[in-house]
């Protein structure tokens, strides 16, 4: 199988193999677990080799757990140990100020309520806030890290900052999290875009 995988891509140079420690995993959890890293990549935006979606199988409740688990306790050696993120790209620096031009208010309708500011970056920290501080932030989960947020999980607990200094995140006010808002204005975007999907609700780029 790996010979195969191998044609054509050079790339391929080291593996790291989990497991569970009875040895066991069932083809319904290794589907919901192929399911996850798709979507984490996705969100992550990184370019994928083929266009699969992972397979749909029935999981109970207690098999799902175990199964996220362990992605959960894979993704922390990866971190704390290998200090390898998977899922998160560097964090360069953008512009803090986030200027828009001529000055201009940024303006998003999300469901019923405007958000407004004098940055997109501004507009993004009051519209996590709001959700945050909301039972929406039970539809978060996906994007939530037990430390610090990055550029996939945008919401953590800790404070991130850069190696040169700059923080990385914003507290928000009232709750334990950090949100990362490191991004450009089209990331901002598609960010907004995946808090919308995930919410159910629809946006509106009324002055981006």
């Amino acid at each position: 199988r790996l010979q195969q995988h191998y044609i054509n891509k050079p790339w391929w140079n080291k593996l790291i193999f989990f497991g569970r420690e009875d040895g066991h995993l069932s083809k319904a959890q290794l589907d919901l677990l192929e399911r996850k890293i798709i979507e984490k990549m996705k969100r992550a935006e990184i370019e994928l080799d083929n266009n699969t979606q992972g397979n749909q199988s029935y999981i109970d409740k207690l098999s799902q757990f175990s199964a996220l688990s362990l992605l959960s306790k894979v993704e922390r050696v990866l971190i704390d140990i290998a200090n390898i993120d998977l899922f998160a790209s560097d964090d360069t620096e953008f512009d803090r100020f986030d200027p828009t031009p001529n000055n201009d208010t940024i303006s998003i309708l999300f469901g019923r309520q405007h958000y407004t500011g004098s940055s997109y970056r501004d507009v993004f920290t009051k519209l996590v806030s709001t959700l945050v501080l909301s039972s929406e932030i039970s539809k978060l989960t996906d994007l939530i890290n037990s430390t610090e947020p990055n550029t996939v999980q945008i919401l953590g607990t800790l404070e991130r900052v850069s190696g040169k200094g700059t923080k990385l995140t914003k507290a928000i006010d009232s709750s334990k999290y950090h949100v990362y808002v490191n991004f450009s204005k089209d990331a901002l975007y598609k960010k907004i875009q995946i808090l919308a999907h995930l919410t159910n609700n629809k946006v509106t780029f009324e002055r981006w």
